[in-house]
Formats: C-alpha cells, structure tokens, sequence
C-alpha cells in the first residue's frame, strides 16, 4: 500500500466515523417521497440564543383541503457509532392526543399566540390513528455502555451523542413554531403544522424494561422516546415523542410516516366542513376580543 492510498484510507475511517456519510444515505431515501429534503437547516437555540444546525429535514406540503393547508415536516438527527451499545429504558405507554402536544401547531394558536389553544387540532387528532398509538412502551431514559474497543475520550462524546441529537430535535421544533406564531398574520387559509422528530441510529440499540428485580433486555430497531419541552407561548410544558430509529430499519419507518400524513388528510377531507365551521366561530371570537382591548 502506497503512503496516498493509506492517507486516503485513514481519511475515509475518519469520514465514517463522523456520521456524514450516514446523514447522505438517510437524505438520499427521502428524496422520491417529499416535496423538499434540506440538509444541515439551522435555527436558533432559543435558550442559549445561538445559530445550531439540524442534520436533515424533509418537507411536505402545504396540501390544501377546502380553506385548510396541512403542512408536514420529519426532523431527523444522525448518529453513529459502533464502540457502544445505547440502551433505553421504557416504562408502558398508552397513547393519547396530549403526547404530542408539542409537536404541531394550528392556526387558532398562531392567532391566539397561545399553544394552548387547539380545538382544531384536538378534533382532528381524535379521528387520526398515527404509529405512537401501536407502542406500548416509551423509553424515559437512557446510557451508553462500552461494548467495544474505544478510547474513553471517544466513549465521552458518545455518551452525550443521544442526549445531545434529543436537544437538538425540541430546539429545532420549539424555534419553528415559536417563529409560525410570531410571524403570521393571516388566518385563511387555516394552516395546521405537524413535526415528526426522530434519530436516525447506526450502531447497537436496546430496549430495557424493568419489572421489580428482573430485566428484559432486547435488541431494537425502533423506539420512542418520550420528552418534554418549554415553550415561550404556554404556561405547561409540552410533549413531545421522538422516535429513535435504525438505519436499516429506516424506509420501514419512512412508511410509517407518510402514513401518519395520509391519516390527517382523510381526517380533515371527512371533517372538513364542520372544521370551516368551527374555524370561523373561533376567528370570530378572536376578533370580537381584539376589538374589545
């Protein structure tokens, strides 16, 4: 082997290793089957006030039914590693509307400037079957373990690696309904915006469930991780699941996805007159008490 061609292989060792190639893989399967793919979006860290970047985002969208326009994002994170085995901890899970409250934004709440304010949402959510309902557990927690050979500054930046993609993906969605809030004036069309944040993982990933003394441990191509967030426009914080992803598992996980979209469309198409209705009560009311100030 020449000393170019072990330079080259060193180079590309290092290459791997940062994840980029993995994050091109991931954008490539997304480009037949969203409107726009953009890698590397940044937005800004609304508690450290800093310009961050997020690895891929796949948009879709606006559909429009009637005077309402749905518009659908996946915000994914990359990250990879095979020195470690990441192991998250579930507790069982029954879904419902509430855990997703920080991962869409209507209308009604831009105007309101309120996120608590989802009538909207909340009708069409209790019509729609999306895949956080067929889980019956949610990881809460999660560490790495040392599995291979690694030095341990290596095993130190892995060891954030999930905690890090997880703050990542809350940020990324809190600035851009933070910013659809502050920014629109308009109310027809009624726009209804729906965040899908997962972390697409190459490397071992397990789920552990605890029962008293014993522990069920299993490898996992994908899981959810349940969080929480803040938002500047509600006095709770709000949740938010994650999904966490194998890269082998992920045009399985794309599926599931654009599943999700085709259900709120058929919501919204089947209720699409009773939605109007009610959107222009609520605008009224809205603009009843604008005058009132």
């Amino acid at each position: 082997m020449t000393h170019n061609e072990s330079a080259e292989n060193y180079l590309k060792d290092l290459i791997n290793r940062s994840g980029k190639p993995l994050e091109i893989r991931i954008s490539s399967l997304l480009d037949n089957r969203w409107k726009n793919v953009s890698n590397q979006d940044t937005f800004v860290d609304q508690d450290e006030k800093k310009l961050r970047e997020i690895d891929i985002c796949a948009f879709d969208g606006p559909k429009r039914i009637d005077n309402i326009e749905l518009e659908t994002t996946l915000v994914i994170e990359c990250k990879r590693t095979e020195a470690f085995s990441w192991v998250f901890f579930s507790r069982p899970f029954k879904y419902s509307k509430e855990d997703v409250a920080g991962q869409y934004l209507d209308e009604i709440q831009m105007a309101a400037k309120n996120a608590e304010r989802t009538e909207v949402m909340n009708s069409i959510l209790m019509k729609t079957q999306l895949h956080y309902e067929h889980a019956e557990t949610v990881a809460v927690t999660y560490e790495a373990f040392k599995t291979g050979d690694a030095k341990q500054s290596q095993f130190r930046e892995d060891q954030s690696a999930i905690f890090e993609a997880q703050n990542q993906l809350k940020s990324y969605v809190e600035y851009a309904i933070d910013q659809s809030i502050r920014e629109r004036v308009s109310i027809i069309p009624y726009t209804i915006e729906m965040y899908f944040p997962s972390i697409v993982f190459r490397g071992k990933m397990y789920e552990a469930i605890v029962r008293g003394d014993e522990m069920e441990l299993r490898e996992s191509k994908h899981l959810i991780l349940k969080s929480l967030y803040k938002s500047p426009h509600s006095i709770y914080e709000r949740s938010i699941l994650i999904d966490v992803v194998s890269e082998e598992y992920f045009d399985s996980y794309q599926e599931l996805i654009r599943n999700d979209i085709f259900a709120l469309e058929r919501a919204i198409r089947e209720d699409s007159q009773l939605i109007s209705s009610r959107i222009t009560e609520i605008v009224s009311l809205l603009e009843s008490a604008t005058k009132g100030k």
